[in-house]
């Protein structure tokens, strides 16, 4: 997997839980997220470095969501990708 693909799908990630509100204590199981035509452990692997990155937060060690103390910067990130 080369980087720019990486960005897709961390970019494709972050829209979705933006789209789906999935922001401070709503969040969702990190086994649960799928993306279409990619493999799981490509998305496992853009999920890290969202975590990482500190765009992404962790509830109960499994369940993540978007860290809401980031929104401007996920957004400046979108706009650039």
């Amino acid at each position: 997997m080369n980087k720019k693909q990486l960005n897709i799908v961390k970019a494709q990630l972050l829209r979705r839980f933006l789209n789906k509100t999935m922001i401070g204590m709503n969040y969702v199981n990190r086994q649960d997220i799928k993306v279409k035509k990619i493999g799981g452990a490509t998305v496992q692997k853009a999920i890290d470095e969202l975590i990482k990155d500190g765009f992404l937060e962790t509830h109960y060690k499994e369940c993540i969501s978007i860290n809401s103390k980031m929104l401007k910067f996920i957004f400046e990130y979108l706009e650039r990708k």
